[in-house]
């Protein structure tokens, strides 16, 4: 059974080890993915790419529009990846922010990784906490083909940033201090406490290691990553077909583009309830997988 994803004509040719201009137009290219996957291997895709949270801790993800910027590719380029990405992102009901906004979602080529690293470190000191900064320098040093950070915060169980006040609700007298309240709190019999939003996403790609791969299989492999806070290996080739597998070293294991799985898992972590805890995503996606879904 084939699940239709979509049609994309201009599709760039592979990345070289140096990104380069696209050539001329293609013939449109429909890209389809495959239903073939058991419930056991869905599920355990689902706790290959799943980070480690307790089961009464929500999962981040967008909450503001989604802001793309680019770094080291040519606007023709950057339209193609862009044209991706907002799709899947606008397919899990994520809003798209218009033009001049502030970027929340970052795709950077570099065939210098180490020094990408060095002038992001000096240049925005603030984007990435310093554990996040050793960690892109140690995937550096190991010579890892793509590197992905994100920040979050926690917020209400509504999706509201938690006001700074000196006043806690139950307490008669404020604190001498403010701090985050969560003023959304009270006894609930479904959901949690609190959501957690994504503030921004990072996903720098070694342009000497990405010979052979086309911009669509980038775009999708930046897209499960920037919108979807996952922990896939670079060399995973167990349980579903995935464009998480786009680095593995059996290329039997490697996808044209998200699969039904990828687009599952996306579509799942976005409809649950932002409250919702990381318990219930596995449930949600193998129900959008079979078609179980209510969308």
């Amino acid at each position: 059974m084939k699940l239709l994803i979509f049609v994309l004509a201009g599709i760039a040719p592979p990345v070289a080890a140096q990104v380069a201009e696209s050539g001329a137009a293609t013939d449109p290219i429909v890209v389809t993915g495959d239903r073939q996957s058991s419930g056991d291997d869905v599920r355990s895709g689902v706790d290959e790419i799943t980070p480690p949270t307790g089961p009464a801790e929500p999962l981040a993800r967008f909450m503001d529009p989604l802001c793309l910027d680019f770094a080291g590719l040519s606007e023709r380029q950057q339209q193609t990846i862009r044209t991706v990405i907002e799709f899947r992102a606008q397919n899990a009901g994520l809003r798209v922010a218009d033009f001049e906004c502030k970027p929340n979602a970052l795709v950077v080529i570099v065939d210098d990784p180490a020094a990408f690293a060095q002038n992001l470190k000096r240049s925005q000191p603030n984007l990435m906490s310093s554990s996040e900064h050793r960690k892109l320098e140690a995937s550096i040093k190991e010579g890892d083909p793509v590197f992905v950070s994100s920040a979050k915060e926690v917020r209400t169980a509504l999706g509201r940033p938690a006001p700074h006040s000196a006043t806690i609700p139950g307490l008669t007298l404020p604190m001498s201090v403010a701090t985050k309240v969560n003023t959304d709190a009270r006894a609930r019999r479904v959901g949690l406490e609190q959501s957690a939003a994504l503030l921004n996403s990072i996903v720098v790609f070694d342009a000497r290691k990405l010979s052979g791969f086309s911009l669509v299989q980038l775009a999708d492999y930046a897209a499960m990553r920037l919108l979807a806070p996952t922990d896939a290996r670079t060399d995973w080739q167990e349980g579903p077909p995935s464009i998480l597998k786009l680095f593995s070293s059996d290329p039997a294991d490697v996808e044209d583009a998200m699969t039904a799985f990828d687009q599952s898992y996306i579509l799942a972590l976005y409809e649950l309830p932002i409250n919702a805890p990381s318990s219930r995503l596995k449930s949600k996606v193998l129900d959008i997988y079979f078609g179980k879904s209510d969308q």
